[in-house]
């Protein structure tokens, strides 16, 4: 392990990367009539669709999604008024595109029922073509789910699941405030497998309360024992400024960053001891999994869900709060309700900001997207791509880049670079050398995607 102060000095609370320019880059002059013409002047070709159901039955502390809390099923149903006249806009744009990838998150997808869902997904394939092979998944909360949900799911073309873990020890539930048994979990599991359903991921946080490597090994050893095809390890951030919830965490029970990086070089030797791949960040998949051939094949990407196996695809994300990546630009629709509804309800897309990327923005984004899936950078490549010179062009990069050298976090030459695999834990930190806003001062901008 790096000495702790080699981690506190690179290990910086900077993005995790699943775009650049990064969501609070996007400025607000950036209108809905920018994103409908980015969507009509699209090559037409196999997307991704995301999803966002925003609503949430109980808080937890810990969270930094896009969420609204409530019980009633009538907010949902309402919700789904707006979400099929943002589609009926979308399809106005480009008729029937046809989908390779499906994904829901939120907040709690399993918030609709299934005669909510069956709505829904109704809606997408009258406008939507949905390609036979292509993936869908869900995100569900194991507290909230009983078998006949889960059966229903394979009916309406869902193939993966992805279960919220987090942490299983009750003292570490109860300081987040979210109680999730072991028995709720493996019974989820059980009845996905029942389902038909092969694909099954768990996500699980590391850097919480009170959580230390005994407690996060009984975590561990839980979730392995139920056997899921990918794991998702994440690293807690705390920034009560900016998520009131997390406010109610005692700021004095959370793990410093030494103990953090213990937990999480633990985590990853008993993973790989018990036969997972290591992907990019903090990700890991079962050989034959198709993250860990695309991790080996080269073809990993990365957008707005985390890892995606699917290259090259553009993604239209609906709902509040979704961002879209669509033919060079990035559009996030308003992650208030009322400005969502209002602006769907009126007939305009709900884009409130978003960005056009420009040349450098687009050498940039491949450099990072490289770093952050697979570790190195062939820097022949990237010359070969896009016509420049690699160490001319980042010439003001070379003074960070030789600290990290000198570290042993990267090895780094005119032909190539390489994160050594003890700098795989600071991969956001050398992502960052090569972002052009980072000494800018980033916007609060909260969107769908997971802080950690």
């Amino acid at each position: 392990m790096f000495p702790a102060e080699v981690l506190k000095q690179f290990d910086l609370n900077g993005p995790r990367y699943t775009s650049y320019p990064t969501a609070d880059r996007f400025t607000p002059t950036f209108q809905p009539t920018d994103y409908d013409r980015a969507l009509r002047d699209a090559q037409r070709k196999p997307v991704s669709l995301y999803v966002h159901v925003p609503f949430c039955r109980s808080l937890c502390y810990y969270c930094a999604c896009n969420k609204i809390i409530s019980k009633s099923a009538t907010i949902a149903d309402e919700y789904l008024d707006v979400l099929t006249q943002e589609t009926a806009l979308v399809a106005q744009a480009q008729p029937h595109l046809p989908v390779v990838q499906l994904a829901f998150g939120g907040g709690t997808p399993n918030f609709l029922s299934v005669t909510q869902l069956t709505r829904l997904i109704r809606d997408l394939e009258s406008k939507f073509d949905f390609l036979p092979d292509r993936e869908q998944g869900i995100e569900l909360d194991p507290r909230y789910l009983d078998a006949a949900y889960i059966g229903a799911l394979p009916g309406l073309g869902f193939n993966r699941v992805s279960y919220g873990v987090q942490d299983f020890d009750e003292r570490v539930q109860k300081l987040i405030h979210r109680f999730q048994s072991f028995e709720q979990t493996a019974q989820a599991v059980q009845a996905a497998r029942a389902a038909g359903i092969n694909s099954i991921s768990f996500d699980l946080v590391y850097g919480l309360p009170i959580q230390s490597r005994e407690t996060f090994a009984a975590t561990l050893e839980r979730a392995l024992s139920l056997e899921p095809d990918r794991l998702a390890l994440f690293n807690y951030a705390h920034i009560p400024e900016r998520f009131k919830a997390q406010r109610r965490i005692p700021t004095d029970t959370l793990p410093s960053i030494q103990q953090r990086t213990e937990l999480f070089l633990y985590a990853t030797e008993r993973l790989v001891d018990a036969g997972y791949q290591s992907i990019g960040l903090d990700h890991f998949a079962k050989p034959g999994d198709p993250l860990a051939l695309a991790h080996a094949d080269g073809s990993l990407r990365r957008n707005f869900q985390g890892y995606s196996t699917h290259q090259s695809t553009d993604l239209i994300g609906l709902g509040v709060s979704a961002i879209s990546n669509v033919n060079g630009v990035f559009a996030q629709n308003s992650p208030q309700m009322d400005v969502y509804r209002e602006r769907v309800s009126s007939g305009q897309l709900a884009t409130v900001r978003g960005i056009k990327l420009n040349r450098d923005d687009e050498i940039r984004a491949r450099v990072i997207e490289e770093i952050m899936c697979v570790g190195s950078v062939d820097w022949r490549a990237v010359g070969e791509l896009f016509g420049i010179d690699p160490v001319t062009y980042f010439s003001s990069e070379q003074a960070d880049l030789a600290r990290f050298a000198s570290s042993g976090i990267i090895t780094s030459s005119a032909e190539r670079l390489t994160v050594s695999p003890q700098g795989r834990l600071l991969l956001r930190a050398v992502a960052m050398v090569f972002d052009a806003y980072k000494n800018i001062k980033r916007e609060q901008v909260i969107t769908f995607s997971r802080i950690a």
